[in-house]
């Protein structure tokens, strides 16, 4: 509870602060932070930036995870950074509305605090549009099981077509923007998927989530195995047109089309 009132005293005070200002500048909030770096999560907050994903953006974008330091040496780096995102334009609106724009700023930044379920939360809206490609192309599948591959051995799946007995396609879906077990975790279950495949199945691996870009070597491995043809793809949300393709060739190639 007191650190729920600490929280809610400094978004008050953030609050306060930009509603002083003459104008919602990019240099009126360089200023801001440079003064004050811990408006920066709440300030990334506005636009959709969770702490994981602020700090996904900044390794992505400027090079470091850690907000503080930069914010006093470089503030305009990362405003121009969050301006990206029409930081301006979106606290503008909010605060507008002054008075909703704390409340719901404080319930904002306490959701996305919440990593883990922010993570689960990204996985299945990667999942559900997998599976509305593999619908739309009029294919049967089933989402998130086990199945039985090489040796009675099995393994994860998070897409299986035409079903999980007997797959001809299986897929794992991994979109995380978590801490480095749950990315570790991902990575297994790829590994455990491309390890017990059949000949004739294809797998496909999805991954999203800049999270992935403090996990490089991890990253590495799932991209060791589609070069090896451990695995027939890998694919992220931008990249979902190509994997409607190739599984689309491969639903010909086994007769499923």
């Amino acid at each position: 509870m007191d650190e729920f009132i600490e929280l809610k005293e400094q978004i008050n005070t953030i609050v306060e602060d930009l509603s002083n200002l003459d104008d919602i500048t990019e240099d009126n909030l360089c200023t801001l932070i440079q003064k004050e770096p811990d408006a920066v999560p709440i300030l990334a907050s506005c636009v959709g930036l969770g702490r994981e994903k602020l700090r996904g953006q900044l390794t992505h974008r400027l090079g470091t995870g850690g907000w503080v330091k930069i914010s006093r040496k470089e503030p305009q780096r990362v405003i121009s950074m969050l301006e990206q995102f029409n930081l301006i334009e979106r606290l503008k609106e909010q605060l507008s509305k002054e008075w909703t724009f704390n409340d719901v700023l404080l319930e904002r930044y306490l959701w996305s605090s919440r990593s883990a379920t922010s993570a689960q939360g990204q996985g299945r809206d990667l999942e559900d549009q997998i599976e509305e490609i593999v619908k739309n192309l009029g294919l049967s599948c089933s989402m998130r099981g086990r199945f039985t591959g090489r040796g009675g051995n099995t393994a994860p799946f998070d897409l299986a077509i035409p079903g999980e007995n007997n797959p001809l396609i299986v897929g794992a879906a991994k979109g995380f923007n978590s801490t480095g077990s749950k990315l570790s975790d991902a990575v297994r279950e790829i590994e455990e998927l491309a390890d017990v495949r059949l000949p004739r199945q294809f797998v496909f691996a999805f991954i999203d989530g800049i999270g992935w870009k403090r996990r490089e070597a991890d990253l590495r491995r799932i991209y060791n195995l589609w070069e090896n043809q451990y695995i027939d793809g890998i694919y992220t949300l931008v990249h979902l047109e190509r994997f409607k393709e190739d599984l689309k060739n491969a639903a010909v190639r086994h007769e499923l089309l």
